[in-house]
């Protein structure tokens, strides 16, 4: 079975997400609805695929994505923000995402994500001499001021909460199954509004194709939508993801702009500690997505 990474991945979603498969992407259709089993198999197998650790033996799988946040608000100007998402591995639960200084920049500098049923993230600032653990409410706030995504919709933690399987069809003009999760208690306690999340998973490969956060009006309030996928290196990667704000009708666009593949990181480039420094890697390493 091929897999793409939710980074959205901003990341997406991932939305919030990367996607990447080995495979050419398969024709559009209709998905056949899925027995209560299947559904709860798939979702079991991806939430696996999510979280799943890399033992001693894998290298060359580390990933960095060069990207560009652009914030479209339905009125004022537009400004956008670069920056570079890096991981252990496609698919692997554990990524940082390190925002490109600018000379009038305060807010966070670089982000550590390990999702998982109970997420974590920790933040290192321009201001402050280490890194700190983000509380649940942080977890909600904009990664860059004024934008939509938070380091809640890249760590895709919704897939670990209490789901029902809805319904199959076609999403994005792609085969897909739609499931719907309920918050736990620590989710409402940190953003009440939130009532459930439905996620449309790709037949094929396994990939959010679409996210919706609904609040107690009954109408999706935040929307992921992949976009557009380039293949780099033999690899297909997400290139481009929109975050919809329906309370401001404003849009963030996430888009990779650079990709480097079968990368080798030190584990210290994923702790904590590890977001004081920025990993080196070459400029000719990376393959533009133009």
């Amino acid at each position: 079975m091929n897999y793409f990474k939710p980074v959205f991945l901003l990341a997406g979603v991932v939305f919030l997400s990367t996607l990447v498969a080995k495979s050419p992407f398969p024709a559009r259709g209709f998905a056949k609805v899925l027995t209560d089993e299947e559904a709860e198999n798939r979702l079991q197998s991806y939430r696996s695929f999510v979280v799943r650790d890399l033992n001693r033996t894998d290298f060359h799988q580390g990933y960095a994505f060069r990207f560009r946040l652009r914030h479209m608000p339905r009125r004022g100007e537009e400004f956008s923000r670069t920056g570079t998402i890096y991981g252990l591995a496609l698919g692997h639960g554990i990524s940082r995402i390190d925002i490109d200084s600018q000379p009038d920049a305060l807010e966070c500098v670089n982000y550590l994500l390990q999702s998982g049923q109970k997420p974590k993230a920790w933040i290192y600032q321009f201001d402050h001499k280490e890194s700190r653990q983000l509380s649940d409410k942080e977890l909600f706030d904009p990664i860059v001021s004024g934008m939509n995504q938070s380091p809640f919709d890249i760590l895709l933690s919704f897939i670990f909460w209490e789901f029902k399987y809805l319904k199959s069809g076609r999403v994005a003009g792609r085969p897909s199954h739609i499931y719907s999760f309920i918050p736990p208690e620590w989710v409402i306690n940190a953003r009440s509004g939130i009532t459930d999340i439905t996620l449309a998973l790709d037949d094929d490969y396994q990939a959010p194709l679409r996210v919706e956060t609904f609040s107690k009006e009954g109408v999706p309030n935040r929307t992921y939508i992949l976009n557009s996928l380039k293949k780099i290196d033999g690899q297909w990667i997400v290139k481009s993801i929109d975050c919809k704000n329906r309370s401001n009708r404003s849009t963030t666009r996430f888009e990779v702009t650079a990709a480097a593949l079968n990368l080798d990181f030190g584990s210290t480039a994923f702790s904590p500690l590890g977001l004081l420094n920025k990993p080196v890697i070459e400029d000719d390493v990376f393959i533009s997505t133009k």
